[in-house]
């Protein structure tokens, strides 16, 4: 079940992650809300709820610089991390505000089938 706070939208942006205990870890942002992002890696090696930040250039349009927010690993697959935000300080607040409505959505998964044998 879903407990997200705000809609996920689909992007494709490269993003460091960065771990006082595992250093930094490149992947690429494949979902994105004003919340929390997915980071697709090649790891899954940070433990859930462990302190990261993600770094990345949301494009020259919305930000002239890379924003770096701060969170939690909130859960892991094989593929990377969700990772839920901390508190965002005003800059981050305001250039993902510019971003995310331009973004399309996620789609929301369906429950899984249950099935009799």
């Amino acid at each position: 079940m879903e407990q997200r706070r705000s809609d996920r939208k689909a992007v494709t942006l490269s993003a460091v992650l960065a771990c006082s205990r595992f250093g930094l870890i490149r992947g690429e942002i494949t979902d994105l809300a004003s919340s929390g992002v997915y980071f697709r890696a090649e790891t899954s090696i940070v433990p859930i709820g462990a302190a990261v930040s993600v770094t990345f250039q949301p494009g020259s349009e919305i930000c002239d610089t890379c924003l770096t927010i701060k969170g939690r690993v909130a859960h892991q697959s094989l593929h990377g991390f969700g990772i839920e935000f901390g508190e965002l300080d005003d800059e981050c607040r305001e250039a993902l505000a510019r971003l995310l409505p331009g973004l399309p959505s996620v789609p929301r998964r369906a429950p899984p089938v249950l099935r009799a044998v």
